[in-house]
């Protein structure tokens, strides 16, 4: 057998293993995805509170204590809280550092206004039409709100 006729290193055949390993890659990947984002949900979940603490607080005061009207408390609270909870998620929940904070202040508002127009559907079918008491309407409101918060801001606006 000469030189030419043995097989070049470039002519083997690869072994299952080497086959298998880009999907057993992909399969970390996913998991270690997965591992992120159920990190990132009980962070949010955590130093969410903070920021719903504030809303409550805000509205709480402007409703119950200054009879201020629920919808104007209500826009008053949600301005004050979405400040707190921009800096919280960047910093703490997604740890997200980028040279553009004002760009994403402005995307993270523009999703916090999606999921305030359903909150604030939420109060006027609570409040409004069912008679459902102010509070326990919030509640149900922010829980709306928090959900869709997540998502938005996992996938729109502190995105790797």
């Amino acid at each position: 057998m000469n030189k030419s006729q043995l097989p070049k290193e470039t002519d083997r055949v690869a072994t299952a293993e080497e086959m298998l390993e880009p999907i057993a890659d992909l399969g970390t990947e996913l998991t270690s995805a997965k591992k992120q984002t159920r990190n990132q949900a009980i962070r949010y979940v955590l130093w969410g509170l903070i920021s719903v603490v504030v809303n409550f607080v805000t509205f709480y005061l402007m409703n119950r204590v200054l009879r201020v009207e629920y919808q104007v408390a209500n826009a008053t609270a949600w301005v004050v809280s979405v400040q707190v909870a921009f800096w919280v998620d960047r910093l703490l929940v997604f740890k997200h550092h980028s040279a553009h904070p004002i760009r994403e202040m402005g995307k993270f508002y523009g999703t916090r206004i999606a999921t305030y127009l359903i909150e604030t559907f939420v109060l006027w079918i609570g409040i409004s039409l069912i008679g459902t008491p102010a509070v326990i309407t919030k509640i149900v409101g922010q829980g709306c709100a928090l959900i869709g918060n997540f998502f938005l801001s996992k996938l729109f606006v502190f995105r790797k």
